[in-house]
């Protein structure tokens, strides 16, 4: 059953063309009631209609010219997430923050430095001091451009916001390890987030590398350690750090 059309604007992207992977996990996630996992095996071309369709057992399959670039399915995430550090220790690991996805002029939605308020997400992780199960910290205030007329932050932003903490995690742990892309994200919103309201974001590795993989966690907490999202990744390496690949 083919549910809409689906364009992801040319704005939301992350490497060059392609849409950011959270911002498209979350605009699949938006038709599955609750946790959803995103599976994407192709990047996502911006401004180009895609269709989606709802599946027999209940999951949604977004296609191209009949070629399946990514699913979500339902699931109940299942995530041990770790105390997230203080907003003063978030800062001071902002400050430490190393611009990596500018594949575009204009970089990635969720993490470039280079857009306005109003162009992106403008999420800054660095990493925190060693010896923390978390890797890195950001402190994030959304502003109204990202939400509703109430102020709620729409849930595909969320989902974006979710992404690239778990790179710059992937960049802390193993630097030079290479270029990497979300394949899987398995997210769970907790709780709404609301324009003009202070959070916490936090990423650190879920279990050892296997192969071309990693896997990482995110979450987002409020200024009182309230956990109000979180998500399970798998990075794919796409590309050597001696450009072997």
């Amino acid at each position: 059953m083919i549910l809409e059309e689906l364009i992801i604007p040319a704005l939301f992207n992350g490497p060059r063309g392609l849409g950011n992977g959270g911002y498209v996990a979350g605009a699949l996630a938006r038709h599955i009631a609750g946790d959803a996992e995103v599976r994407l095996t192709r990047g996502f071309p911006v401004a180009v209609p895609l269709t989606l369709r709802r599946t027999a057992d209940g999951s949604v399959s977004c296609e191209r010219d009949g070629v399946e670039l990514g699913r979500a399915r339902p699931l109940a995430l299942d995530l041990e997430v770790p105390a997230p550090p203080s907003l003063e220790e978030a800062r001071v690991a902002g400050s430490r923050y190393r611009f990596i996805h500018l594949s575009d002029p204009r970089g990635c939605y969720v993490c470039s430095p280079l857009r306005t308020p109003e162009e992106g997400l403008r999420l800054f992780c660095g990493p925190l001091a060693p010896g923390r199960s978390n890797l890195v910290a950001a402190v994030w205030s959304p502003g109204r451009v990202w939400g509703d007329a109430r102020g709620q932050i729409f849930p595909h932003h969320v989902w974006g916001a979710l992404d690239c903490p778990g790179g710059y995690a992937i960049e802390t742990l193993a630097p030079g390890a290479g270029s990497h892309m979300l394949g899987t994200c398995a997210g769970s919103i907790r709780a709404p987030l609301m324009a003009g309201e202070t959070y916490v974001l936090s990423a650190w590795e879920i279990a050892p590398p296997a192969g071309r993989k990693r896997f990482m966690g995110v979450a987002i907490h409020d200024a009182t350690a309230r956990l109000r999202a979180c998500a399970s990744q798998v990075w794919i390496r796409v590309a050597s750090g001696d450009g072997a690949d």
